[in-house]
């Protein structure tokens, strides 16, 4: 995020400036530094110029309502929906306004104005089926949904809504939204009756809740990496000053006796001495936090964010060819359950390192989550060159020996493979999203395959 942002001064358009912004202020969200967000969406906004309903206007304002009521600032948030639709719609970024207004839509739900809630939410699920299916923001709508019909006595509409979002949150692999829509089914269940569903869905929503704590421990190591990384280059500052300090004593002092000048030539040592310690474990510091903010702790590939950050560099160059990979181990949760979790961390670890030894050193590894890994190949010629290192990747693996771990098994992992070419603006999270359903073809036909997503939405 940093190294981005130093770069904004160099960029000449404003959609670059706002892609990096976003970026940034996205990761400060899901770091829960709401106040650093804010800054950023204000610097968002501040890039509006004086177009009526410029882009800039819309995403600014868009953000500053979505983080406001991330924070709990509802108050705030809902004196700027109206403004911020006014500019979405102005510049005509339908997709945009439609997430301010679920946001005011569950604010009212969670208002405790249920009938309005459910009637000001519905007609936005009709917006979503035309602008995107598969959103996260549709997610949170169906679940808050679920908890107003809940709260209105028709659990049948309620298990509708919320069968609806928790579903669309496993397919997402998004952990807050599996962990809160598992919580809604269970409060559902639990109103119709059917106890034992509702044990079903508390026990899953328990393990969430442990993964979500575990994901924000290492996402808060990261934040933290970021406020030493600043606080380190204050102190090199006041470093600097202090040498310069010396520098100016030593020339008045150079006037004395010479003893006085072995004197103060033997206390600037002491205190070289001891800045040169301070330095050393300084820095030693900064790469301890460096390294635990970047890598997996089992498997020593990039985590999530440092994956997800760097991914997010390669394609904002609109002139590479960027090839994403999705790879996921094929029933690893039976694995698992026959052979235990320690052979299940063998079988991450033996994976990540062979995959490793068949990558170009350009290539970048990183574990999503679980069994889910990805693959980022920035300046590929061709998606063939894609497909031909997912595949050397997948036979790789077919062909782990197990025995070290003790047991004999086979191990296979099913791919997906997604091509954002040169000149054209998709995203990396729409690259992403397209390598996953590459990924769910290759699930579905029968595992241990490579499925390259095709723009017709067939792989």
């Amino acid at each position: 995020m940093n190294e981005s942002i130093v770069l904004l001064p160099a960029m000449e358009k404003t959609s670059q400036k706002i892609v990096v912004l976003q970026g940034a202020l996205n990761l400060l969200n899901s770091l829960r530094a709401y106040d650093e967000a804010l800054e950023f969406a204000e610097r968002i906004y501040a890039l509006r110029g004086d177009t009526a309903g410029s882009y800039a206007a819309c995403v600014g304002l868009a953000n500053k309502v979505e983080t406001n009521y991330m924070r709990g600032s509802n108050a705030t948030a809902r004196g700027l929906v109206p403004d911020a639709i006014l500019a979405c719609d102005a510049n005509k970024n339908q997709f945009f306004s439609l997430i301010v207004k679920v946001y005011a839509a569950i604010d009212v739900i969670d208002s405790g104005e249920h009938t309005k809630g459910i009637a000001t939410s519905l007609p936005l699920l009709k917006d979503f089926s035309t602008l995107s299916k598969d959103s996260d923001y549709l997610t949170q709508l169906e679940e808050a949904l679920a908890r107003a019909y809940l709260k209105t006595g028709n659990t049948e509409r309620a298990e509708h809504y919320g069968l609806k979002a928790y579903q669309r949150a496993q397919s997402s692999r998004v952990l807050a939204l599996q962990e809160k829509t598992s919580e809604t089914m269970a409060a559902i269940k639990r109103a119709q009756g059917q106890l034992a569903a509702a044990i079903g869905y508390y026990d899953i929503n328990l393990d969430l809740k442990k993964k979500v704590l575990d994901d924000q421990l290492h996402k808060n190591l990261a934040y933290q990496r970021v406020k030493f990384d600043t606080q380190d280059k204050a102190n090199q500052m006041a470093l600097l000053e202090q040498k310069n300090k010396n520098l100016n004593t030593e020339k008045a002092l150079q006037q004395n006796e010479y003893q006085n000048l072995i004197l103060l030539l033997t206390l600037g040592a002491v205190v070289l001495a001891i800045l040169g310690a301070w330095l050393y474990n300084t820095l030693r510091l900064k790469n301890i936090f460096r390294v635990s903010a970047q890598v997996d702790g089992l498997t020593q590939v990039s985590n999530r964010s440092h994956f997800t950050a760097s991914s997010h560099l390669a394609f904002s160059d609109p002139m590479r060819n960027v090839s994403l990979v999705l790879f996921d181990m094929d029933y690893f949760k039976k694995i698992n359950d026959t052979y235990g979790h320690a052979a299940g961390d063998w079988v991450l670890k033996t994976v990540c390192a062979t995959v490793k030894s068949e990558l170009p050193k350009t290539t970048l590894l990183g574990r999503l989550g679980g069994e889910e890994f990805a693959l980022c190949l920035p300046n590929v010629q061709h998606e063939d060159e894609a497909r031909a290192l997912a595949e050397r990747c997948r036979a790789a693996i077919a062909a782990i020996n197990t025995a070290p771990s003790g047991f004999d098994f086979a191990i296979t992992a099913s791919f997906g493979v997604a091509t954002r070419n040169a000149h054209l603006t998709d995203s990396f999270e729409e690259t992403l999203v397209q390598a996953d359903k590459a990924l769910y073809l290759s699930k579905n036909e029968g595992r241990n395959r490579v499925t390259v997503y095709q723009p017709s939405g067939k792989a």
